[in-house]
């Protein structure tokens, strides 16, 4: 025997179900739950000559049945009499569902739910795909049973599979004046009472800035429709979350309703023992005193309703602002180049003093006033906030003032805008906002000129890349990467003739580089699949569309792109999860096999995590350690690794990587062996701090030091200079790069011991300290206060000076050349670095006098 069953208290989303699940389970038989909502009652009184058959459960021996098909939960609990039938031995269950899941929910053979608004929509779904022959009646009972759970489409958790399913049922001659009829049905003399009385005695409390209606009642007898009463109350008094409770006879009726996408009312209830979905829930209580039933919830509410949004949460700084004797004409150029529409005023202190707009500023030029400055046409009355200010309340101020932008402050200062967008992307999240507004007015060019180029040329062309995830964490990065969908080289040259600029095409890889006057790359690739023949080895390449470019990132927070087409320009493209990633500052990758397939994503992973101070998800980090311990790592090409290395290392702060790296175990499987704890730590920081301090002075001096060698070098230290070698000939370190880390071993140890102590006369440290390499100073310096002296000194007095005479000088003079010529010079040299001679004329005169003693 095969059963179709549903919840308690049935609505008509888990009627429509049963039946929609019978037209898909022919054989199975509709056991009616014992208690049914009267409006659906009033429909089964209606047409049950055209329904299917529908069981009683007291006529029906569960023991025999060997399939159960259960619609509209997955809790037990919730299914009367009809939950014996899971006892059975090998009972084979299917579950239909679209509440969330929770602990109490019921192991299923097969589990069909989806996260939708109706479980209707799921079978209906079905229906369309296996083409089920489905008559008008059916057709009408399925559209009651979506619009009902989705609230006509007007509730959060409507999705867009909720209005396909409606419109097919539509085309099937859905009946919408029979709809319109059982979802507006009248109340009984009955219900108006306990609607009177819910309302006499609703309060309305708040919680984390958060209304909320509660109200209870006790009635002698059962009244049917509390859930619609819930509903009429939250839209009498105008309240986004009600609860009310009823006691009828010897148990105690819940339901709670919620229109904020914030707060799930079935977490909410989860206290008394209900379930639901987040926008519909309820319970059944017995046993439990009114006092008792509002205790739990206010705790139940405190504990789920999280503090509001607050101004400093969604405001954008810092704040593009100009002073107040600013020409017009300045302050125009300024909102050209970063595409804004109005801009805060401040004076020479850095107090706010006014904003002015775009409208502003047209009117002034209009009037010839350009090189008036701004102060004379700011608006002198600021409507403005502090950090702390709920979004609820900005939101009002904007609507009464008529404006589109709130400066946020503290004492005077600026320290935040909220705008329009802001407020957008907090109401509808940020698939409501053009990205493309973020960037300065030249780079938005450049990304308008690409669109028309690719609607002539017929292809899809996406903004894609660092510079999209950089956007959504308002981090500036403007190295434009662009996939197109078509012909990248064409493409490539359509643009190069419009932007008059250098090409740059690689046939092989599909890809060209354009070099704009101003020295702007853009980046143009076509949209591609790749494929991994064994780990560590490069892809093959092949090409495909947008969806499988973006499959072949690292991370799903690189996975975004920005549409560059006409008919969605702006729109963010995000198929894998990247902004929720963002949003949870997860670094996450795309499958199982991606760190196999390119383990230089391992050190990419950390470099991202702590470039933006993120954190690898548990799956992703158990993956990169499997991939290290199977020693997969190792058998990549030295120069990727080197590659991945440098970009580490040149990154604002390198040593958290390093240490991470080293905690993975990364680091040793590419042969350094260091342990890098937090000792060895600290000595990095210290030999960086000494870099940083000193790094201007080669500069100066037309030396070169490198941070990327200098970490190298700490890193392969106490390794073999046989060793090293070997390492950097795997890794294809420049023979140059290389002659500098091997010359710094080979002298570290008699560093170590010339510079001890104060070297008093200035020559003999010049020698001591110029022959020795950059990195090896700054590695010096960190050794103690007098290393550092030492090195400081030479760099500071030392190493910029030279003589300003050579050897043609002494030609000249009539000398003719000889070895002499040097034992002069140096000993000269070592005058001037001793202070003992300064000057061109001093030079000349103690050139004579030494030429002479060494005649």
């Amino acid at each position: 025997m095969e059963i179709i069953i549903t919840h308690l208290s049935s609505d008509f989303d888990s009627f429509a179900g049963m039946v929609a699940a019978k037209r898909i389970y022919p054989q199975a038989q509709i056991i009616l739950p014992t208690a049914v909502n009267q409006n659906v009652r009033k429909f089964i009184t209606l047409y049950e000559d055209e329904l299917p058959l529908l069981m009683d459960p007291k006529g029906i021996d569960f023991s025999r049945v060997k399939r159960v098909i259960i619609i509209d939960t997955k809790i037990a609990s919730r299914l009367g009499p009809a939950k014996e039938a899971l006892n059975n031995k090998n009972v084979e269950v299917i579950v239909y569902d679209h509440h969330h899941r929770s602990s109490e929910d019921i192991k299923a053979t097969y589990d069909y739910s989806r996260e939708v608004g109706a479980t209707t929509t799921i079978l209906v779904n079905i229906i369309k795909r296996k083409k089920i022959s489905i008559s008008s009646l059916d057709a009408t009972l399925f559209t009651l049973g979506i619009y009902e759970d989705t609230g006509s489409f007007t509730y959060p958790g409507t999705t867009p599979k909720d209005l396909e399913a409606a419109s097919f049922l539509i085309k099937k001659e859905s009946n919408l004046f029979v709809v319109l009829k059982f979802l507006n049905l009248s109340l009984s003399k009955e219900q108006h009472k306990l609607l009177e009385k819910l309302i006499m005695n609703c309060k309305k409390i708040k919680i984390n800035e958060t209304e909320i209606l509660l109200s209870q009642v006790e009635m002698p007898n059962f009244i049917e429709g509390l859930s619609v009463l819930t509903r009429k109350l939250s839209q009498i008094e105008d309240v986004s979350i009600t609860i009310c409770w009823a006691k009828m006879k010897e148990k105690i009726y819940m339901v709670a309703r919620s229109d904020d996408k914030d707060v799930d009312v079935s977490e909410i209830l989860k206290i008394v023992g209900g379930g639901g979905h987040p926008q519909a829930a309820s319970a059944v209580i017995s046993d439990m005193s009114f006092k008792d039933i509002e205790s739990k919830l206010l705790y139940s509410l405190k504990k789920n309703i999280r503090k509001p949004i607050l101004a400093k949460d969604i405001m954008s700084y810092p704040v593009k602002v100009v002073k107040e004797n600013v020409s017009i004409s300045g302050v125009d150029e300024i909102l050209k180049r970063y595409g804004h529409s109005g801009i805060p005023i401040v004076d020479k202190d850095d107090n706010l003093v006014g904003i002015i707009t775009r409208k502003d500023i047209d009117k002034a030029i209009g009037h010839g006033l350009s090189h008036a400055p701004v102060k004379g046409f700011r608006s002198h009355s600021i409507v403005r906030a502090g950090s702390n200010t709920g979004i609820g309340e900005i939101q009002d101020l904007m609507i009464e003032n008529g404006i589109g932008r709130i400066p946020i402050t503290d004492k005077k200062k600026i320290i935040g805008i909220v705008t329009r967008k802001d407020i957008l992307r907090f109401l509808h999240g940020r698939s409501y906002e053009n990205l493309l507004e973020l960037f300065p007015g030249e780079v938005k060019k450049i990304l308008e000129v690409i669109s028309s180029a690719a609607r002539v040329l017929k292809y899809n062309t996406y903004l894609v890349g660092g510079i999209v995830r950089d956007a959504l964490l308002r981090i500036p990065n403007f190295d434009i990467d662009i996939v197109v969908e078509g012909d990248g080289i064409r493409f490539g040259r359509e643009l190069s003739k419009r932007f008059d600029c250098r090409l740059e095409s690689h046939q092989k890889f599909g890809t060209s580089i354009l070099v704009l006057k101003d020295g702007q790359h853009i980046d143009i690739a076509t949209a591609r699949v790749e494929y991994y023949k064994s780990p560590a080895a490069l892809p093959t390449v092949e090409l495909g569309n947008i969806k499988q470019d973006l499959s072949r990132r690292d991370f799903t927070i690189n996975t975004m792109a920005i549409s560059l087409n006409r008919k969605n320009f702006g729109e963010i493209l995000d198929f894998f999860g990247g902004r929720e990633d963002l949003k949870n500052k997860k670094i996450k990758v795309l499958h199982k096999m991606s760190f196999i397939e390119d383990p230089t994503r391992i050190f990419r992973a950390v470099r991202f995590e702590k470039r933006l101070g993120f954190k690898m998800d548990g799956q992703t980090e158990k993956l990169a350690r499997t991939t290290i311990d199977m020693n997969i790592v190792s058998k990549l090409n030295g120069v990727r690794i080197r590659d991945e290395l440098i970009y580490i290392f040149n990154e604002k702060n390198p040593l958290e990587a390093i240490r991470r790296l080293g905690q993975l175990g990364a680091l040793k499987e590419i042969g350094i062996k260091v342990k890098t704890d937090a000792e060895f730590i600290k000595q990095l920081r210290k030999i960086l701090k000494y870099y940083v301090e000193l790094k201007d002075f080669y500069k100066k001096n037309g030396k070169e030091i490198k941070r990327w060698r200098l970490l190298f070098t700490i890193l392969l230290r106490g390794i073999k200079p046989g060793e090293i070698k070997r390492w950097c000939f795997e890794m294809k370190v420049r023979k140059k790069d290389l002659n500098i880390i091997l010359e710094t071993y080979n002298k570290w140890n008699e560093v170590k011991k010339n510079l001890k102590n104060t070297v008093k006369r200035n020559s003999t440290l010049y020698y001591m300290v110029s022959g020795i390499p950059p990195e090896l100073q700054v590695i010096a310096s960190s050794w103690g206060n007098v290393y550092y002296k030492n090195i400081k000194k030479y760099l500071a007095d030392l190493s910029g000076l030279h003589l300003e005479v050579n050897g043609e000088t002494l030609k000249d003079m009539g000398y003719k050349p000889s070895e002499k010529f040097r034992d002069v010079l140096g000993k000269l040299f070592e005058m001037k670095l001793d202070g003992k001679i300064s000057g061109r004329e001093d030079e000349i005169y103690n050139l004579k006098k030494l030429m002479k003693v060494l005649n």
